[in-house]
């Protein structure tokens, strides 16, 4: 909660569409790579080139890796005409996903997650995508390539990239990001199907109570992401600007029903959870009476005991007992044979 302060502080009494980077990767290094391709040809710069202008020849896309050098993302807004508004939220990476139009351009920020199985915790890093007439550019905060498969794709001329537009572009690029909620989400089932298992182990209930807690906390963000999302992918398929070819529109749509089916599929585990939480509650309260049992069974066994222990440490002169030769071993049986009674009638109704 600290950190999110902190960073809400940075733009405090600063006016709208000021350009300051919000993040936590203040050191990374800003990292730009450029291409514009076609069905024939693909050509590609490890910088930004500001004579590299869209056309109806070919798609233009610019990648900028980290978002710390406010200049250079303002020139490449100045250059492509991107309103400031747009280029705050790409700066501001506390973001909602979602998708705006601003003047002949697309906006959709979206969130790529890492699940670390280590912590149990979701690490997010916000992706921030912009389409126009016969260009794209993306905004990755993290310096980790997650469109390095997109990019050798390009290169090799695989599938239908070259063949087809920015607005495609776009849609691999989203794509790619979706599909890898798919490996967040088999990362924390296995996270569940651990931990159910770990239930049944003689574990320190503070460990397993931390791990529940950690995932909770996961599949809360995971879903706080995904509803947005869901809402985004929509609207982006439904939307009616001339950016998105028609033909492309179905594949926006199976874009959407991924996110659907990754949100269901986030409830499942939500679900999994709250059961495994219960069979966790109900293990706890069964260690506990087994326990209480074991204690109360030992007791039981000594109360007949002390209660004979306690009549003959009686001061009293005259007690028959305490002048027979044999009467101390005589009590130490009768003693021992009430407790292996106790022992016998508590085992063989499998209290023990």
């Amino acid at each position: 909660m600290g950190k999110k302060n902190l960073r809400k502080s940075r733009k405090k009494g600063l006016p709208p569409g000021t350009l300051v980077y919000t993040g936590t990767h203040t050191s990374v290094r800003v990292a730009v790579h450029t291409m514009r391709y076609n069905d024939a040809e693909c050509q590609e710069q490890h910088k930004y080139h500001s004579d590299w202008r869209p056309s109806p020849s070919y798609v233009l896309w610019i990648d900028v890796r980290g978002l710390t050098d406010t200049e250079l993302i303002e020139r490449i807004g100045a250059d492509f005409a991107l309103h400031p508004l747009a280029l705050e939220d790409v700066l501001n990476t506390q973001q909602r996903p979602k998708m705006e139009e601003y003047d002949q351009v697309l906006l959709f920020v979206l969130h790529n997650l890492r699940y670390d199985a280590a912590s149990s915790e979701l690490r997010s890093e916000q992706i921030a995508v912009f389409l126009g007439q016969h260009f794209v550019i993306s905004f990755q905060e993290d310096p980790d390539d997650t469109f390095r498969s997109v990019r050798e794709r390009v290169r090799q001329g695989l599938g239908r990239l070259r063949r087809k537009g920015a607005d495609y572009t776009t849609y691999t690029l989203l794509d790619t990001v979706v599909d890898n909620y798919y490996t967040v989400l088999d990362d924390i089932e296995g996270a569940l199907s651990e931990l159910e298992d770990l239930i049944y182990q003689p574990t320190t209930t503070n460990h397993i109570k931390a791990r529940i807690f950690n995932i909770k906390r996961a599949l809360a963000h995971f879903r706080r992401l995904l509803m947005p999302l869901r809402d985004a992918s929509l609207r982006l398929y439904r939307t009616e600007v001339n950016l998105i070819d028609d033909a492309n529109r179905l594949y926006l749509r199976d874009l959407a029903d991924h996110v659907i089916q990754i949100l269901d599929g986030a409830d499942n585990c939500r679900e999994i959870l709250s059961g495994i939480e219960a069979l966790y509650q109900a293990e706890v309260s069964n260690r506990l009476n087994n326990v209480m049992r074991l204690l109360t069974i030992i007791s039981t066994i000594f109360i007949p005991l002390s209660f004979i222990a306690g009549i003959y440490g009686m001061n009293f002169d005259h007690m028959p007992e305490l002048r027979w030769r044999y009467g101390y071993f005589l009590v130490l049986a009768f003693m021992a044979f009430s407790a292996g009674g106790m022992l016998f009638y508590f085992r063989r109704n499998r209290w023990l």
